[in-house]
C-alpha cells in the first residue's frame, strides 16, 4: 500500500522555481477579470483640462465680482457649456442659466449679462480632481475589477499588461468540463488546446496518494514544461483537488496569490489526523460555520461562501477560534 504524501509535499516540486506567464498586452475593454502584470497608473491628470459640471456659461469668477440684477455684468462672447464639456482657455467657473439675462440659447450670445457673480470653481471640476497622473488605480498582482477598467478607460488607456495563464481541460463529464472551465476563467485563466500552462484531467490511477479528503486520488506534476493534475473521477474530489491543488498553481502562473477572510468558528470543528481536511464554511454573524470536514455534497457546494484545508497534523479548532477561509468566488485578491 502506497504512502500518502501530504498536499504540502506533491505542491513543492510542482511548483519551485515555476515562473509566472509572460504579460501580454490585451485591450481594457477585454482585460475585466484577469491578473495584472504590473501596477496600472494614471497617465495624465483627471480631468486633463477645467471640466463644467451644469449648463451655463462658462466665465472668469473674477470677472463677475459685484454682478447683480441691478448692477449686470456684460459677458460677451462667452462659450456656453454642457455638463461634460472642457472649459475653454481662462475659464474657471460655469454661470447657471438663471444667472444670465439676456440670453439667447447660443454661443457667443454678446447681449447676454451676468446677474449673479460666482465663486472660482463654481459649477466646475478643476484639473486633476478625479486623479493625479501616475497615481495607482490597480496593483500588480490582483485581478483588474470593472471599476479599474472603467478608469483606466476614462483615461485613455487602450492596453493593460495581464497574467492569462493557458488551461487545457480533458475531463469525459461534460458537466464536470463546464464547471472546470468557468471555475479557471472565473480565475482570470484561458480555456484552450495549445501553448498550455496547465493541464486538467481525469486521473487514470485510481489509488489513494494523496493525504487529502476528499480528492486522495488527485495528483500534480511536470509534465514537461506545463503544470498536469489529475482529477478524481467524483465531484466532490474533483472539487478538493481543484482547490487544493489548482488554485495554486494558477496563483503562481498569474503572478498572484489567494486571499483570505479571517472570522471565528460558530461552532467546534472537528478533524482527523493525518489527512488535509477540505471544510467549506458558510458565513453569517457568528463568523464561519463550517460543514462536516473532508466531505462536499452538491448543496453545500452551492451554499458555501469560502473554504479552508486544515492541515494533516490538526484535531480540529474549538468555536470562537479564528479561522481564515479562501472566497470560493472570488479566491485571489
Amino acid at each position: 500500500m502506497l504512502s500518502r504524501v501530504s498536499v504540502e509535499t506533491c505542491l513543492a516540486p510542482a511548483l519551485s522555481d515555476l515562473p509566472p506567464v509572460l504579460p501580454e498586452p490585451v485591450p481594457v475593454s477585454g482585460a475585466t477579470g484577469h491578473v495584472l502584470a504590473a501596477d496600472l497608473v494614471l497617465p495624465r491628470d483627471l480631468p486633463a483640462t477645467a471640466q463644467a459640471l451644469q449648463a451655463g456659461y462658462a466665465v472668469t469668477a473674477l470677472d463677475l465680482m459685484g454682478a447683480s440684477a441691478a448692477l449686470p455684468q456684460p459677458l460677451g462672447a462667452t462659450v456656453r457649456v454642457l455638463p461634460g464639456d472642457s472649459l475653454p482657455a481662462g475659464a474657471d467657473s460655469v454661470l447657471p442659466e438663471d444667472g444670465v439675462d439676456g440670453a439667447d440659447g447660443s454661443d457667443g450670445a454678446a447681449l447676454a449679462e451676468a446677474i449673479r457673480p460666482v465663486r472660482p470653481g463654481e459649477g466646475a471640476r478643476r484639473p486633476g480632481h478625479d486623479g493625479r497622473a501616475g497615481e495607482c488605480i490597480a496593483r500588480g498582482g490582483d485581478r483588474l475589477g470593472a471599476r479599474a477598467a472603467f478608469v483606466a478607460a476614462a483615461a485613455g488607456i487602450e492596453t493593460v499588461a495581464l497574467r492569462r495563464p493557458r488551461v487545457r481541460i480533458v475531463l469525459e463529464d461534460p458537466a464536470q468540463a463546464a464547471f472546470a472551465a468557468h471555475w479557471v476563467q472565473g480565475l482570470g485563466a484561458q480555456v484552450v488546446t495549445d501553448r498550455v500552462h496547465l493541464l486538467l484531467r481525469r486521473t487514470r490511477d485510481h489509488r489513494p496518494k494523496l493525504a487529502l479528503a476528499p480528492g486522495d486520488t488527485a495528483w500534480m506534476q511536470r509534465d514537461g514544461a506545463a503544470l498536469a493534475i489529475d482529477l478524481p473521477a467524483r465531484f466532490d474530489g474533483m472539487v478538493a483537488a481543484l482547490l487544493a491543488l489548482a488554485l495554486p498553481a494558477l496563483a503562481a502562473l498569474a503572478g498572484t496569490v489567494a486571499r483570505t477572510d479571517t472570522r471565528p468558528l460558530a461552532r467546534k470543528l472537528a478533524s482527523g489526523l493525518g489527512l488535509s481536511d477540505l471544510v467549506l464554511l458558510c458565513a453569517d454573524a457568528g463568523g464561519w460555520t463550517p460543514m462536516a470536514p473532508g466531505t462536499v455534497t452538491l448543496t453545500g457546494l452551492a451554499q458555501a461562501q469560502a473554504f479552508a484545508l486544515l492541515p494533516p497534523d490538526s484535531e480540529g479548532l474549538p468555536a470562537g477560534a479564528p479561522l481564515a477561509g479562501v472566497p470560493l468566488d472570488r479566491p485571489f485578491r
